[in-house]
C-alpha cells in the first residue's frame, strides 16, 4: 500500500486583505509609513510572510542590507516551520493554486533567488528543487531556474537575459522546450507528472 501523500494548505490569514489594501495605496503613501504599516503587521501575525517580502524589498533598495537579509531569513525560517514535519521534510504538495499558500511560496522562491545572486548555487538548487516537486505546475517558473543553474548560468546573466521588465515573455518558453531535456536527472519526473494532470 502506497504512503499517503502529505499536502501543505496554510489556514487563511485575516491579515491578507490589509496587506493587499497596502499595496493598492502604496503611491499615495509616505514610504516611513509603509515601512510603520508593515512592521505592525509582522507583529500581529508574525506567520504572514508578505509584509517581511515587502519590507525587504524596500530595505534592500535603501541599501540596509543587514536588515533586509535579516529579515529575509526570518520569512524563509518561518514558511520552513509551517510546511516542514516534525523531521524536516516538505509536503508532497505545496500548491500555489491555494491563495493562502502564496506567502509562503513567494517567501520560499525569493530566498532562493537570493541565495543564488550570492553564489550558494547548491543551496539554491535545493530549494528550487523542492518547489517544483511540490508543485508541479509551477507557476512561479522554478524549473527555469533549475534550468539556469545546470546551464552554468549566474542570476544577473540570467535576469539580463530574459527579465522583459518585471516578467518574462515567451523567450523563456521557447529557451525551456529546447535545453530542458539535456537534464533527465532534473526533469523527466516533473514531466511525467504534468502529463499525468494533463498539463501537457
Amino acid at each position: 500500500m502506497s504512503e499517503k501523500k502529505r499536502e501543505f494548505v496554510d489556514k487563511k490569514r485575516e491579515l491578507m486583505g490589509d496587506y493587499y489594501d497596502l499595496l493598492d495605496n502604496l503611491e499615495d503613501m509616505e514610504l516611513e509609513d509603509v515601512k510603520k504599516t508593515l512592521r505592525a503587521m509582522i507583529k500581529k501575525d508574525p506567520d504572514y510572510l508578505d509584509p517581511y517580502l515587502l519590507l525587504f524589498e524596500i530595505l534592500l533598495n535603501e541599501g540596509n542590507i543587514f536588515e533586509a537579509d535579516e529579515l529575509l531569513d526570518e520569512a524563509y525560517a518561518r514558511a520552513l516551520k509551517l510546511i516542514s514535519d516534525e523531521k524536516g521534510q516538505w509536503p508532497d504538495s505545496l500548491e500555489w493554486g491555494y491563495l493562502q499558500n502564496r506567502h509562503v511560496i513567494r517567501a520560499l522562491l525569493t530566498k532562493a533567488i537570493i541565495l543564488w545572486g550570492d553564489q550558494f548555487v547548491e543551496d539554491a538548487l535545493a530549494i528550487f528543487r523542492n518547489l517544483l516537486a511540490c508543485n508541479p505546475s509551477d507557476n512561479v517558473g522554478a524549473r527555469f531556474y533549475i534550468l539556469a543553474i545546470r546551464s552554468g548560468m549566474g542570476f544577473d546573466e540570467f535576469d539580463e537575459r530574459f527579465n522583459k521588465g518585471g516578467y518574462y515573455d515567451d523567450e523563456i518558453l521557447v529557451w525551456f522546450d529546447e535545453n530542458h531535456k539535456k537534464f533527465p536527472d532534473e526533469f523527466e519526473k516533473w514531466e511525467a507528472e504534468i502529463r499525468r494532470r494533463g498539463y501537457a
